[in-house]
């Protein structure tokens, strides 16, 4: 598996490595946005210090690649030709923009599952909104049930609007996996909130 996934979609990569997957964590130079997330071993802030990393990068092992240059989108080529799956959660178009696609891979691998994690999906009139957990709950609904009557919505404990994305990729890149035995043919998954 490689996991291209940052807060977004490290759930999905988790699951499949305590699943027993050989799961290899991609970060970019500087490391991933998800080593920013809080909470911070001593209450510090630094690059190995997020619990939250620390979580969601269990039972994977990790490569610093630029996918921004093109020796990087060479090595993530590479990799992918003898992959299973790929996980990304790149804003929609990026990783087609870079030539790492789903149509760009599955030309080097045709049995390659490859899952797109994004707030609103890869297309359609919503794409490129921004978004935060707490706008994608609400939009989701779990919030309309958050609080009293007679009040605003309250945040539902921790941000979880990802962990349910992450959970739903997992999933479905077993499903996906499956179709691939009967078939031979991989697939793009796309899921959004």
């Amino acid at each position: 598996v490689l996991d291209l996934s940052n807060e977004r979609g490290m759930l999905a990569g988790q699951m499949l490595a305590d699943l027993g997957a050989d799961v290899i964590q991609i970060e970019p130079p500087g490391g991933s946005s998800a080593r920013d997330e809080p909470p911070f071993a001593n209450d510090e802030p630094g690059l190995n210090n997020s619990l939250f990393w620390w979580a969601y990068a269990r039972n994977k092992r990790g490569i610093t690649c630029n996918v921004q240059t093109p020796e990087g989108q060479d090595l993530i080529k590479q990799l992918a030709a003898s992959a299973d799956f790929l996980l990304e959660s790149s804003a929609p178009g990026e990783m087609s923009r870079l030539g790492l696609g789903y149509d760009d891979l599955a030309q080097i691998n045709e049995r390659l599952v490859y899952v797109s994690i994004t707030p609103w999906g890869q297309d359609g009139p919503r794409a490129a909104w921004a978004a935060s957990d707490l706008i994608l709950m609400a939009a989701a609904g779990p919030l309309f049930i958050a609080g009293f009557p007679d009040g605003a919505p309250v945040r539902v404990s921790v941000p979880q609007a990802y962990h349910h994305a992450a959970g739903d990729a997992a999933s479905a890149a077993m499903i996906a996996h499956m179709e691939r035995r009967r078939s031979g043919q991989g697939q793009h998954i796309e899921i959004g909130r």
